[in-house]
């Protein structure tokens, strides 16, 4: 059976050429012209030599020509492989290095530096000096696909490590992309969606991009993140669904709502990346009067695992709902047996999302995918009614005094407190207990709030054993590209400091 993403767009430029499909800044474009510019791109493509299989490297911010490049290489039958800008220059020549696409499509000052940094090993294009998405042309039959065919790769954040490249097929993605679409949001043509969420993260890419596409709705994209412009976005475009990280709802939430706005058409949120503070989502439910659905998901099942519903089902604050249609969880131990319902474990994954595998790297994706489960490398439990309740990534677990501490459980104690806008809590290395607990705070504008105030609570409410030792406040935490606490950054601060 041929199963192929780029029928999305297709569908929609048959069946509803008129109908919105992209807006960044002041340019809209309709189905029916983005399945022309995309048609364009693709033969552009194929005269630069760009066959079927071949590797396109896309390191672009959110824009218009992110969309008609991703679309094109799917036309002429490329693997798009979509990579956030904001890494640095030498994790983009590794990644190049890793990935050897045909060729990269970048902005001046990145192509600059990787045809600098690889000479010729690929072709790099500027794509300002260049401009390659403008043209349209008759769209000609879309390439076959099989279902278990490798539709793109994405490659990891590389908060544990080295950036992997994760294969995701065309079932994979379409399967993703429906439970967002119907599942979750129950999403119409009529929907609008905004993110400024890099389409480069798995997030944005397929439960916004991909499934507003799917089911022909329209989306609207915002290079950066600015809380200011996106209410007003939401206001003069009728925004329906937003999705975000948490640092996204921790500033909207203190973002002052113009009287003249009207936000009614505003209906769903979705929060993703890491774990959104519970005191965080409570305010933005009660300041907006718009649900947040919290989930759980990672690049490597494409992204989606589980989800809050909406509607229907009982919403549990502090947990990540439950699995979508088709996905199966087990909690394990380390000697991998079941544990039961309410006891931690490893989270294990499978269903249709899970991803064929890593590029190029059989041994990692031997470990990592095994006796069709994917281990998460994540720390969790179920409850009773079967919603999955995420403690923290199992290599981010502090082991101090012999006791096992997961940063999360003193972060949500630790944000309650009045006045602390951020906090990120790790184990920094020590003689007598093996690692001791630093917490990293940021402090609200103007907010003043002494480390025995914060010590005091998390003395109330924890054991004393998961008390922080030391508070240090920083002006912002340290994040890597896609928006994460990066806190391998935070361990090696600890350790500078020591």
């Amino acid at each position: 059976m041929s199963l192929h993403i780029g029928s999305f767009v297709r569908h929609h430029a048959i069946s509803t050429p008129d109908a919105p499909a992209l807006r960044v800044g002041e340019e809209a474009m309709n189905y029916r012209t983005l399945d022309r510019r995309a048609a364009g791109c693709a033969v552009r493509l194929r005269d630069l030599g760009v066959a079927a299989g071949d590797r396109v490297m896309i390191i672009l911010p959110n824009c218009v020509e992110w969309v008609v490049l991703y679309q094109g290489a799917l036309q002429a039958g490329a693997i798009p492989v979509p990579i956030n800008p904001l890494l640095a220059a030498a994790e983009l020549a590794a990644i190049v290095a890793d990935c050897q696409p045909r060729v990269v499509f970048a902005r001046a000052a990145i192509a600059a530096q990787l045809r600098q940094s690889l000479g010729d090993a690929a072709a790099v294009i500027d794509i300002d000096a260049q401009p390659f998405t403008a043209n349209e042309a008759d769209p000609r039959p879309l390439p076959s696909a099989g279902s278990d065919d490798v539709a793109l790769i994405l490659y990891s954040s590389g908060s544990t490590g080295l950036p992997k490249g994760v294969e995701l097929s065309h079932a994979n993605i379409f399967w993703n992309a429906q439970a967002f679409a119907f599942d979750l949001l129950r999403l119409t043509p009529q929907d609008r969606g905004l993110t400024g969420l890099p389409l480069s993260h798995v997030f944005g890419h397929t439960c916004l991009y991909s499934a507003f596409l799917f089911t022909g709705a329209s989306i609207t994209l915002v290079e950066r993140f600015d809380a200011t412009a996106v209410l007003g976005m939401i206001h003069s475009q009728k925004i329906t669904v937003f999705m975000g990280v948490p640092t996204m709802y921790w500033t909207l939430l203190r973002e002052p709502i113009p009287e003249s706005y009207d936000l009614s058409s505003w209906r769903a949120c979705v929060a993703g990346g890491q774990a959104l503070p519970e005191d965080v989502h409570r305010k933005f439910e009660a300041k907006f009067g718009v649900q947040i659905s919290e989930g759980y998901g990672m690049s490597e099942a494409s992204p989606s695992v589980t989800g809050c519903r909406l509607w229907g089902a009982p919403r549990k604050y502090g947990s990540a709902g439950q699995p979508y249609l088709g996905v199966q969880l087990r909690i394990v131990d380390d000697e991998g047996r079941d544990m039961p319902r309410g006891e931690r474990g490893e989270i294990l994954v499978a269903g249709p999302g899970i991803a064929r595998g890593y590029f190029r790297q059989p041994e990692l994706t031997a470990q990592t995918f095994r006796n069709g489960w994917l281990y998460s490398g994540d720390i969790g439990y179920l409850d009773e009614d079967g919603y999955l309740y995420v403690v923290d990534r199992k290599k981010e677990m502090i082991i101090s005094g012999g006791y096992n501490i997961y940063p999360r459980e003193i972060e949500e104690v630790a944000h309650a407190v009045e006045g602390i806008y951020e906090v990120a809590a790790i184990g920094v290395p020590d003689d007598r207990l093996g690692e001791r607990i630093v917490a990293y705070v940021v402090l609200e504008a103007g907010a003043s709030v002494p480390e025995e105030t914060l010590l005091q609570r998390c003395g109330d409410q924890l054991a004393r054993y998961k008390v922080p030792r030391e508070v240090r406040f920083l002006d912002a935490l340290p994040r890597n590209a896609t928006g994460k606490i990066d806190r391998r950054r935070l361990r090696d601060l600890g350790r500078e400091s020591q």
